[in-house]
């Protein structure tokens, strides 16, 4: 066969092989693309945050570095002891979800936190008392210096606001505790974090049509789940 003259029987192989191959390329493309991140009450990071390094104590007294949130995953609450309302019906909610997780068969390592924004108030012994009260196995956190209190608060973005600042945090209601000390106001979202303390995403409570905020045990299994099983898929 010279090449100034191809056959037409091999242009059309040749044509089907480049179909055939463009198929196969594009499949594999659908493939291996991000999938999109699972819709749920709350925020995905398109890119792991890896925390910065602090000091806090736990409820037991214990030093906790960032080292310390890694090897398992944690979800990250917040708020004060004397909070009236919103911050024990939200860990009452997170009480109700660990349960619902320990019927499931994986994910299960998670630890819930509690972090107080409010340490002046609420030392070691408070939290001690209050804190395992919804689960023994939440475990509470507070930090010893406002330095160490700012650079944990800045990584994962908390919002707080006391009675005489300037502007209440986003969403956040003035929290009329009718005990000595400032009122507090604070965000409500909880944090999740990898087993490299990572931050991941963000769980926001759901909203009532009369405009109160709140969680749901069931909502947020449905949510972490979703969670955990699309960050797997991730790698």
């Amino acid at each position: 066969m010279s090449l100034g003259r191809i056959p037409r029987s091999f242009i059309s192989y040749l044509f089907a092989a480049v179909l055939v191959t463009s198929a196969v390329m594009a499949a594999v493309i659908v493939r291996t693309a991000p999938q999109q991140a699972p819709e749920i009450e709350g925020a995905v990071l398109a890119t792991p945050l890896a925390l910065p390094n602090f000091e806090l104590r736990d409820h037991n007294g214990r030093p906790v570095h960032k080292v310390d949130l890694k090897g398992r995953w944690q979800l990250i609450s917040y708020g004060y002891t004397q909070c009236p309302d919103i911050c024990p019906t939200m860990l009452s909610s997170l009480a109700g979800f660990r349960q619902l997780l320990d019927q499931e068969s994986k994910f299960a390592d998670l630890q819930v936190l509690f972090y107080s924004i409010d340490p002046e108030r609420d030392s070691v012994e408070k939290l001690a008392n209050y804190v395992p009260w919804f689960d023994r196995r939440f475990l509470g956190l507070r930090a010893d210096d406002a330095k160490q209190a700012a650079i944990f608060e800045r990584s994962l973005g908390l919002q707080s606001y006391t009675a005489n600042s300037d502007e209440p945090a986003d969403g956040a209601a003035l929290q009329n505790d009718g005990a000595s000390g400032p009122q507090i106001a604070h965000g409500f979202r909880l944090y999740l974090l990898d087993d490299q303390a990572r931050l991941r995403a963000s769980l926001a409570p759901i909203s009532a049509r009369d405009g109160s905020k709140y969680y749901e045990a069931e909502t947020l299994l449905h949510d972490y789940l979703a969670l955990r099983t699309w960050f797997a898929k991730q790698g």
